[in-house]
């Protein structure tokens, strides 16, 4: 789905829907609250690094979880770590190592994004997913959207909070965004990742006693991309206007603009209008690395080009230190 424009609206009071829909919200936030009390968390003897979101989709956690698996790699913090994920839109319905088929019907777009960069499982219950990984020869889990899934007890919850977005209108889903009230989104965090620009002033809602990490997306040096070039770009990912900032600070020339539901499945007959839309205006077309992973093979996809993103730690040394502290009890001395 689409993150519906109100939920991004200055002040709560602002929208009605928001108000109509805020008895809906109680009882979504008292069902996840219910479901989290009533939870047991298993324990592993790996160490256990959640990544997860506040809000629904669109911050940036696959990409951050990219990153982080790559700065502890980097100092040597653990000597096997591997990406956790549920397979969202995927088939796997038991805990699996992402194999070489690259069929993101089966394993899901963001699970085929991790397996470039490091092991990667698939598990709707995270504890399996950890028994197998630890069978495989890990040593630590980075669990890509772990926050508001309770099987498996974690070490560290980092809360990913993109800053265009921030908490949006403040309510809870569907009258707003966020997927459980903020205080208790807060107690459930040891810490804070905020990428990019604080544009909604997030930063002065998170509680002081917890640490507060900064990062910014940046597209990767190694990648060019002609300013020259028009492009027609689509997405179909949490929040879209993340993509089209991308876009502009990388320079690219947009003539076309299309957007999707979160996590899309695009048809042929789709894909087929996009491209007739860039032949006709002489243009190429360009998307996100998660799209591309769910495109299928077609005659006419060599005309699209990825606007690929990394993460950047502002202060990575401190991050390191933290992980360090918080996974001590669980890392050979």
């Amino acid at each position: 789905m689409k993150a519906p424009s109100f939920w991004y609206g200055k002040q709560p009071n602002t929208s009605a829907r928001a108000a109509l829909l805020a008895p809906l919200a109680s009882c979504y936030a008292a069902v996840a609250r219910y479901h989290r009390e009533s939870s047991q968390p298993q324990k592993t003897d790996l160490s256990v690094i959640c990544l997860g979101n506040l809000v629904t989709g669109g911050t940036g956690k696959t990409p951050t979880a990219i990153a982080l698996l790559q700065l502890l790699q980097a100092h040597n913090v653990f000597l096997s770590p591997g990406f956790l994920t549920r397979g969202y839109r995927g088939k796997i319905n038991q805990a699996e190592r992402v194999d070489e088929s690259h069929d993101p019907a089966l394993w899901g777009d963001e699970a085929l994004l991790l397996h470039c960069h490091g092991p990667t499982f698939v598990s709707r219950n995270r504890f399996q997913g950890a028994r197998l990984m630890q069978e495989h020869g890990c040593d630590a889990i980075i669990m890509d959207d772990g926050l508001q899934h309770y099987s498996l007890r974690k070490d560290v919850c980092f809360a990913i909070i993109n800053g265009m977005m921030g908490f949006g209108n403040g309510m809870v889903i569907p009258a707003g965004p966020l997927r459980q009230p903020l205080a208790e989104g807060f107690a459930m965090s040891d810490a804070f990742i905020l990428i990019d620009e604080d544009e909604r002033g997030a930063r002065k809602l998170l509680p002081a006693d917890k640490p507060v990490f900064t990062a910014r997306l940046e597209v990767p040096v190694t990648h060019v991309l002609s300013k020259a070039t028009p492009y027609v770009a689509f997405c179909g990912i949490g929040y879209p206007d993340k993509f089209k900032s991308s876009l502009t600070k990388a320079g690219a020339q947009v003539i076309g603009w299309h957007t999707f539901g979160d996590h899309h499945p695009y048809s042929m007959s789709e894909l087929e209008v996009l491209v007739n839309e860039a032949l006709n205006k002489n243009a190429r077309l360009i998307t996100t690395e998660k799209d591309f992973a769910r495109l299928p093979d077609f005659k006419q996809k060599s005309l699209i080009d990825i606007l690929p993103i990394e993460v950047i730690f502002d202060d990575p040394d401190a991050i390191v230190a933290f992980i360090k502290e918080k996974t001590a009890a669980k890392r050979p001395s």
